[in-house]
């Protein structure tokens, strides 16, 4: 290996020295004067510029005369040579750098490399500086774009969802994971075909169909999806077909709209509605019919009169009935039900029910109420207690037991029939909104089937609750539980 001596010195000065002259010429290169949008030049070790051109320098007011022979701190005002020294520096210590630069109102992408001579060392800095305002511009107006569009997915209030041409999901919003009850992770190993109710596969699958042949350019359907807990609940789906450039098809962009609340106002308005023209008018008829034939009766026909007075009387009482349900679901459907809490004896509550159901020929034995106290809303607690005896009176045998006890701050009632009690297959839907028996619905008696959701709901704002079993007898019991009224306050 060859050591240096100092007789190398004055070859390698010589060499610097060459390529700094070399250097100091390029300015008269045809590509240094036509260089577009930016600027090219060298600078040496005292950062004075050896040369310069480019179309670009007239665009700030620059011109190679104005830079070469000239040091950083000659040519441009302090604060500028203040911030790109360094970089300049870097350059000449022997690394590349890149960086935006701005100056004059635009924004420049300035890169710097040393220059070495053949021995590897660094005689020198090459620098390119282009306008890169428009591109810049641009840069930052699509991540301000794609930062919106990314906080209107996330923070959307129906889902929005990314799906394969399989149905696989690619990419979820957080609405979807609500709606489905699956996290992100396992949404994205399912496809949409496995959560769809198998009722409105086919449906939706034809509508795929349709749109990656191009014979529609989106659809929108309501369907059922089956949530991870096994829950049905309905969607109004949108869906769109992203194509590529040639027109192939690429996935589509889901909408998720749950309407599981309003399919089921929309339903609970049509069973209304049929209630309504059914039950109503059929008590209706009975009273304008026995109306009728009063009207047509003579003075010594009192016998009659009576009987035709109690089935007018009836009617009217089936009719308040229904309509008083009706008034209270609407009210509980709205979320307006307030309770107002007060100490009520139940024996006295219990009495007047039991006194407007005189005409019903069925006995109501209340010798097991004790003397005790619900604290209770007083306008709930009758509208309770009218809706269960009204039902055992409908559906239960001969004999009715109701009996109140208390324990431990809580008040019992059971209400307790020997009728032919609840069909098991209807049990779980003793309490839903316009719920009736197929037996019930195929007999003669009228309902509404809102009681035993009134009831459930009333209860609920007064802290209290209810329960089905089968009676020991063979027919129903219902238990209603509620918070004890204060012995003082009674």
């Amino acid at each position: 290996m060859r050591t240096r001596t100092r007789a190398d010195r004055p070859a390698r000065s010589a060499e610097r020295d060459e390529v700094v002259a070399v250097l100091g010429r390029a300015g008269d290169h045809p590509l240094m004067r036509s260089f577009p949008q930016g600027a090219l030049f060298a600078f040496d070790h005292d950062l004075r510029y050896l040369c310069a051109g480019g179309q670009g320098l007239a665009d700030v007011g620059l011109s190679r005369e104005m830079l070469e022979g000239r040091t950083l701190f000659e040519a441009f005002p302090d604060e500028t040579a203040a911030v790109i020294e360094p970089q300049y520096r870097t350059a000449l210590s022997g690394d590349s750098t890149a960086r935006d630069i701005a100056y004059e109102g635009r924004t420049y992408s300035q890169r710097l490399a040393p220059v070495r001579d053949d021995m590897g060392h660094v005689v020198a800095g090459l620098g390119v500086c282009v306008d890169v305002t428009e591109a810049r511009r641009a840069e930052h107006a699509l991540r301000v774009s794609v930062q919106q569009n990314r906080l209107t997915f996330e923070h959307a209030p129906i889902g929005i969802a990314i799906v394969e041409l399989d149905g696989t999901w690619r990419e979820v919003n957080p609405a979807v994971t609500r709606f489905t009850e699956y996290t992100e992770e396992e949404l994205l190993g399912l496809t949409f075909q496995e959560i769809t109710h198998p009722d409105d596969l086919e449906l939706d699958l034809e509508h795929v169909g349709r749109l990656v042949a191009g014979e529609i350019g989106s659809y929108q359907i309501d369907k059922r999806y089956i949530t991870k807990s096994g829950r049905t609940v309905w969607a109004l789906l949108s869906v769109a077909l992203v194509r590529d450039i040639d027109g192939s098809p690429l996935h589509f962009v889901s909408q998720i709209q749950e309407v599981t609340d309003s399919r089921r106002a929309h339903q609970a308005l049509q069973d209304l509605t049929a209630m309504l023209a059914h039950d109503l008018r059929t008590p209706a008829a009975v009273m304008l019919g026995f109306a009728e034939l009063l009207e047509g009766l003579s003075g010594a026909e009192m016998q009659a009169v009576r009987e035709y007075a109690s089935r007018i009387s009836a009617g009217a009482r089936a009719m308040t009935e229904m309509l008083d349900n009706v008034l209270a679901a609407t009210v509980l459907d709205a979320g307006q039900v307030v309770a107002s809490p007060q100490a009520v004896p139940l024996r006295d509550s219990l009495d007047l029910v039991v006194h407007a159901l005189t005409a019903h020929p069925v006995v109501i034995d209340t010798s097991g109420v004790d003397d005790v106290g619900a604290w209770v809303d007083p306008v709930h607690l009758q509208q309770v207690l009218t809706n269960l005896l009204t039902n055992a009176v409908k559906y239960g045998g001969d004999t009715i037991n109701v009996t109140a006890t208390s324990r431990r701050g809580r008040v019992t009632i059971a209400v307790t029939d020997d009728g032919p009690g609840v069909p098991p297959d209807f049990v779980p839907h003793l309490f839903d909104r316009y719920s009736r028996s197929t037996q019930a619905r195929d007999g003669l008696r009228r309902g509404s089937g809102l009681g035993l959701y009134i009831v459930r709901d009333l209860l609920a704002a007064n802290a209290g609750t209810i329960t089905y079993a089968p009676s020991p007898i063979g027919g129903a019991t219902f238990t209603v539980e509620l918070p004890e009224a204060p012995a003082r306050l009674l």
